[in-house]
C-alpha cells in the first residue's frame, strides 16, 4: 500500500488491537490532508477502540461485520484490490486493514479545505440564480441535482491522467440525449492519455475537433443554471475535479452570444440587447479597418463636414493611419493584459486611469490623432458586449488580420476577411454538429432572437436529440 500512495505521500498509519480475548490487529490508513480527521476519531477510531466488547476471531466474514456493526459511516465498500484501495486513498477515502485477512474496508473521509459556492466573478445576472461551481466535483454534481430532479439524469465518471488521476463526470438526460453524440464524447473522453488532465482548458484542447481554429468549439461556463439548461436541450455537460469551470457539448456559434439574462428578461427586451451584440461583433471587426480603408484608399467616400475636422487632426501625425491604428490596439492590449495580472481591487483603476493617460498624452504629443483615438475607443468598449469570455478573446484577435487585409487591399480586403472568416465558420464542427447550424426555421425562435417562453415549444433542431418536445402546447 505503501508503495502504491508513495514514499513522499503525507501517509498516517494507525495501528489498533479490537477485540476481546486474542485482539485482532487491524491498520487505518489514510493520506493527511485529504481526510476528515474528527470524522476519522469519531465514525472510525471511537467505535472500534471502546465499543467492541467481543472476540472477532469469531466472525468468519470479519470486514462485512465491522462495517455493518461498528463502522458509523453511510459508504463503505469490501475489496480486496490493493490498487483500487490506493486509488481511494488519493481521493480522500480511509482504507481498514485487518490482519490475515484478504478483504479491507474503504471508508468514505472526504475532506480538506474547499472554496465556499459564491456568486460567479465573471458571469454576473441581476435576476438569475446566484450559485456559480466550485472545485469540489461533489458539490458541483450536487447542485445540478437541485435543478434537474429527473429520474433520468445519468452520471458517468471516467479517470483521466495517468499521474494526476483526475475525476471527471459526464451529466445528461438519458430520453434525450442523442446517443452516436453521446459515443462521440465519450469515445474521445476515454481515449485520452496523458499524463496531466488537471483542467478544463487541457481537456477541451484535447477533445475538440478543429484544434488550429481561433473560435471556441466547446461552450464553458462557471454558472450552474446555464448547465442546468444546456442539459434540458440534450447536450452533455462535462464536470472536472479541481477546476470551477463546467463543460456543455455539442456548442454552436451563435449561442456564446447569449446572455443568461436572455432567458429571464422580458423577450423584447432581451431581444434588443441580443441584437446590440451581433452589431457589437461587426464593429468590433469592421470598424477601424473601414477608417483605414476611408483614409488611405477612398477618402472621396468621406463627407465633407467630416473630412476637414479629420484632416485637420492629422496635420501634425507623422505616423501612417496603418501604424497608427495599429499601435493604438496594442496599447490597448497591453492594457488589458496588465488589468488581468494586476491585484483585482486596483486592476480596473489602473487600467482605466492608464487608458486615460496615454490617450491623453498620445494625442498631445502629435502620436496619434483624436479621430483615431475615437475610433478606437469604440472598437475597445464594443468588445466588452461579447458575454462569453473565450469568444471575446476570439473577435479581439479578428482585428488584426482584419486591418492587415485592408491596408493592403482596401475595401477588397475587408470583403475578402469577412469571406474566409464565415467559410472558416462554415467548415468546423462541434461532436459531428455544424458549428454554424441553424438548418431549421424553429431554431431562430431561440438563435438570432429569443421568441415568448410560451413559443418555445420545442427543443433546437440544430443539436441532435431523442425527445423534440420541451413544453406542452
Amino acid at each position: 500500500m505503501t508503495r502504491e500512495l508513495g514514499t513522499e505521500s503525507l501517509i498516517v498509519v494507525k495501528h489498533i488491537l479490537a477485540g476481546k480475548g486474542q485482539p485482532v490487529d487491524l491498520a487505518l490508513v489514510y493520506l493527511d490532508g485529504l481526510v476528515d480527521r474528527s470524522s476519522i476519531d469519531r465514525d472510525i477510531l471511537q467505535p472500534i477502540m471502546l465499543h467492541i466488547n467481543e472476540d472477532l476471531n469469531q466472525q468468519v466474514n470479519l470486514a462485512d461485520y465491522l462495517a455493518k456493526k461498528y463502522i458509523a459511516k453511510s459508504a463503505t465498500a469490501i475489496i480486496a484490490n490493493i490498487n483500487e484501495a490506493a486509488r481511494s486513498a488519493r481521493r480522500g477515502k480511509a482504507i481498514l486493514f485487518i490482519n490475515n485477512q484478504p478483504n479491507f474496508i474503504i471508508i468514505d473521509t472526504k475532506g480538506g479545505e474547499y472554496r465556499a459556492i459564491e456568486e460567479s466573478q465573471v458571469e454576473t445576472a441581476a435576476r438569475a440564480p446566484k450559485e456559480s461551481f466550485v472545485e469540489n466535483l461533489g458539490t458541483n454534481i450536487t447542485m445540478i441535482r437541485r435543478l434537474i430532479k429527473d429520474k433520468n439524469l445519468s452520471i458517468e465518471k471516467f479517470t483521466l491522467g495517468e499521474r494526476t488521476q483526475t475525476d471527471i463526470c459526464m451529466l445528461y438526460l438519458q430520453d434525450v440525449v442523442d446517443k452516436d453524440v453521446l459515443k462521440n464524447i465519450r469515445d474521445r473522453l476515454t481515449s485520452i492519455k496523458v499524463d496531466r488532465a488537471s483542467s478544463s482548458g487541457h481537456i477541451e484542447q484535447l477533445i475538440e475537433d478543429s484544434t488550429f481554429s481561433i473560435f471556441p468549439q466547446i461552450y464553458t461556463t462557471e454558472r450552474v443554471d446555464k448547465i442546468a439548461a444546456r442539459i434540458f436541450e440534450g447536450r452533455v455537460a462535462i464536470l472536472i475535479e479541481g477546476t470551477p469551470i463546467a463543460m456543455s457539448v455539442p456548442s454552436i456559434f451563435i449561442e456564446f452570444f447569449h446572455s443568461v439574462e436572455d432567458y429571464y428578461d422580458r423577450f423584447i427586451v432581451a431581444n434588443a440587447f441580443r441584437l446590440i451584440r451581433f452589431l457589437a461583433i461587426f464593429i468590433v471587426i469592421t470598424t477601424a479597418p473601414a477608417y483605414l480603408v476611408l483614409l488611405k484608399f477612398n477618402i472621396e467616400l468621406i463627407p465633407i463636414n467630416f473630412l476637414v475636422p479629420i484632416m485637420r487632426s492629422r496635420l501634425e501625425i507623422a505616423l501612417t493611419p496603418f501604424l497608427e491604428i495599429f499601435l493604438m490596439e496594442l496599447i490597448i492590449e497591453f492594457l488589458r493584459e496588465g488589468g488581468l495580472r494586476l491585484p483585482s481591487k486596483i486592476a480596473q483603476t489602473i487600467s482605466v486611469v492608464g487608458g486615460i493617460i496615454v490617450g491623453d498624452m498620445a494625442v498631445q504629443s502629435k502620436f496619434v490623432s483624436p479621430t483615431t483615438l475615437f475610433i478606437i475607443g469604440i472598437s475597445v468598449v464594443a468588445s466588452f458586449v461579447t458575454p462569453n469570455y473565450e469568444m471575446s478573446l476570439s473577435i479581439r484577435f479578428l482585428r488584426f488580420p482584419m486591418l492587415f487585409l485592408a491596408n493592403i487591399f482596401g475595401l477588397f480586403g475587408i470583403a475578402l476577411g469577412w469571406f474566409f472568416l464565415l467559410m472558416h465558420l462554415f467548415s468546423l464542427n462541434s461532436f459531428g454538429v455544424p458549428y454554424f447550424s441553424i438548418n431549421h426555421y424553429k431554431d431562430f425562435q431561440d438563435n438570432i432572437i429569443r421568441a415568448p417562453i410560451w413559443k418555445m415549444d420545442e427543443r433546437p433542431q440544430g443539436i441532435p436529440h431523442q425527445d423534440n418536445i420541451r413544453q406542452k402546447k
